[in-house]
């Protein structure tokens, strides 16, 4: 809920010389401590997605390490039966 404030000499248009930037929030008021438990982060659904997007990444690795201890396992039947043939 912070805003950037544009002071009407900048006019918010040009860079100002020095970074002066100053930003203003409604519950953001000096010796008003009480107040600083109402501000909160957003959430934005785009952390929701990123979540969703983890979870199907693991699956995809839970996947892959099972396909390779089969593999493992079939490779170790075929040295077996390689050497049993020789």
């Amino acid at each position: 809920g912070f805003r950037k404030v544009v002071h009407i000499e900048q006019g918010g248009l040009v860079k100002p010389e020095k970074d002066d930037t100053e930003f203003q929030h409604p519950y953001f008021i000096r010796g008003q401590e009480h107040l600083l438990e109402n501000i909160k982060r957003k959430v934005n659904s785009v952390s929701s997605i990123k979540n969703e997007e983890i979870k199907v990444r693991q699956d995809n690795v839970t996947k892959l390490l099972t396909d390779i201890q089969v593999m493992k396992g079939k490779q170790e039947s075929m040295d077996s039966k390689l050497i049993a043939m020789k």
